[in-house]
């Protein structure tokens, strides 16, 4: 009889190849080999090259996998179609909570639950670890989060929120940031001439996130005052401090739809559809620093002859991601149905005017007649999934008992020498 041992290398490599990434974990159990093989990210380039875009979205509070081969197929006639993506739901863990938020970088995903008392989750879906993260002190319901990484690669989260809370008629004003190599919170003394937007998520590159911010407003005495247009603001995650503010290529004002995304390490892209337009801009960055930018158009379409008159992204809840060979974007968005419905969708926008609609399923119900965007609308994590071996285990369970004990007979040894 054949065993897994007697399997070559070049056979196991084609099956392991074939594995999607989350499921990973289950195959590392079946034996030591295929567990030490199946850590190698070169294994992960079979897969990538399957679906032009692999990665994981938040969709109905629920983190799941996405596939979209924006490659496509042809139809009888010779035109193009894309494949309908695949989206499926992950379990174990993630059947337990709800999410709110997700957030990408460097092969790490970090989950905001949809919670009363709000916890953080770190996964690495290549290792299979997770890390869940308590709060210092207290958390507010608009809090922003980004992670990322220093110079050293030490990962870290940087929590803030900077708002008046009108529901406790009380300012709100906290920056912190979570060390993972320490497992601890420091308070960061941030003194912020800007203003973002909770709905804001950032856009993780290098190491660093990029926001859209502005300038804080100065209120004149008799309430007037004019809006500043929006900028790009770096946050260094080895400085623990924000840069200078950076020019984006369009003027963006706060209820124009506006997100970024990340290609890969090297590139950022900025989407953006004026309140009164019906015209949607894309551009990318030809070259990035944390004070320093410069970008070139990428695309612009006109949604207005494929869309309902009015049809406009939504300015609070908006995320995308694209692909620079075959020149499409995909933003997702969701649709009103009725009053308190909605359906998730992927637009695809491509050159010439091309636009096509993918619906995506019925979105959570609108619950007390209005929307929070922020939490309704489905969110995509902006660039391909690249596997990670970056370690992000904790000490739990029975790993944690036996730690406590050794570090217990290591006083009574202490104890008896100086006894």
């Amino acid at each position: 009889m054949t065993m897994m041992s007697d399997l070559s290398q070049d056979l196991v490599e084609q099956i392991l190849c074939r594995v999607p990434i989350t499921s990973l974990g289950t195959v590392r159990s079946t034996c030591k080999g295929w567990n030490a093989l199946s850590k190698d990210p070169i294994l992960c380039k079979a897969e990538e090259a399957r679906h032009q875009f692999l990665g994981f979205m938040m969709k109905k509070y629920k983190l799941c996998s996405m596939g979209f081969d924006l490659h496509g197929t042809f139809n009888e006639e010779g035109a193009e179609e894309f494949v309908y993506p695949s989206i499926k739901e992950l379990g174990n863990l993630f059947n337990q909570v709800k999410i709110a938020r997700v957030f990408q970088c460097d092969g790490l995903l970090l989950c905001v639950t949809k919670e009363d008392n709000t916890r953080l989750v770190v996964w690495n879906p290549y290792l299979g670890q997770i890390r869940w993260i308590e709060f210092n002190n207290t958390y507010h319901r608009l809090d922003s989060y980004a992670i990322g990484y220093d110079n050293n690669r030490n990962h870290k989260i940087l929590r803030f929120v900077d708002i008046y809370d009108s529901e406790v008629k009380h300012k709100f004003l906290e920056y912190e940031i979570y060390d993972f190599s320490s497992n601890s919170w420091r308070v960061l003394d941030i003194t912020p001439g800007w203003e973002i937007e909770s709905y804001q998520r950032g856009a993780s590159l290098k190491g660093n996130t990029y926001f859209i911010a502005k300038e804080k407003i100065i209120y004149e005495e008799d309430g007037e005052y004019p809006e500043p247009p929006d900028y790009l603001l770096c946050f260094d995650f080895t400085t623990e401090s924000f840069g200078q503010f950076l020019p984006l290529p369009f003027e963006h004002y706060l209820y124009d739809a506006g997100a970024l995304s990340s290609l890969g390490e090297e590139k950022l892209a900025a989407l953006f559809q004026s309140e009164d337009r019906s015209e949607v801009e894309i551009w990318v960055t030809t070259m990035i620093e944390p004070n320093a930018v410069s970008w070139n158009p990428f695309l612009k379409v006109d949604m207005k002859p494929h869309c309902s008159f009015g049809f406009h992204f939504h300015y609070d809840g908006g995320s995308f991601f694209i692909d620079e060979e075959k020149k499409v974007a995909v933003v997702i968005h969701f649709d009103a149905s009725e009053m308190t419905r909605y359906e998730d969708a992927a637009y695809i926008i491509g050159e010439n005017g091309y636009v096509k609609k993918v619906r995506l399923g019925e979105a959570p119900a609108n619950q007390g007649g209005s929307l929070n965007f922020k939490y309704c609308c489905p969110l995509v994590c902006c660039s391909s999934y690249v596997p990670s071996l970056a370690q992000i285990n904790q000490i739990t369970g029975f790993e944690k008992d036996r730690e406590m004990k050794r570090k217990r007979t290591n006083e009574h040894k202490e104890e008896d020498l100086y006894n």
